[in-house]
């Protein structure tokens, strides 16, 4: 009997993770994504924000990824959901394809602009 309470607390345990989203805003300003391992906030991805929030594993990976910061746009950037946020434009739409649909939830959270 004590094996299977493990495996129940194993697949419920299992079950609260999965249900914990992607997306999340830590702070105000700040949206991060677990599944793509980054942080952003209204300047674009963010090396210190990523470490802050997602560990220091998280920044080695990301800092692994784009090998050097110069020359990448870090403030154009698609989260693991599809929303796609540009800084320049201080918006976020719907999927990073044109026409683009605004998506005001993210660009709320992370642009500070009215909902």
């Amino acid at each position: 009997m004590a094996n299977v309470s493990v495996v129940l607390a194993a697949l419920l345990l299992t079950g609260a993770a999965q249900a914990a989203p992607a997306v999340f805003s830590p702070e105000s300003g700040v949206l991060c994504d677990k599944k793509a391992g980054f942080c952003a906030d209204s300047q674009g991805i963010s090396m210190g924000l990523t470490r802050i929030h997602l560990g220091d594993k998280a920044q080695a990976k990301l800092m692994k990824t784009f090998g050097s910061i110069d020359g990448v746009d870090m403030g154009s950037y698609t989260l693991s959901n599809k929303v796609h946020c540009e800084s320049s434009e201080k918006q976020c739409y719907q999927d990073r394809y044109f026409p683009r649909t605004k998506e005001s939830k993210y660009s709320a959270m992370l642009f500070k602009q009215g909902k």
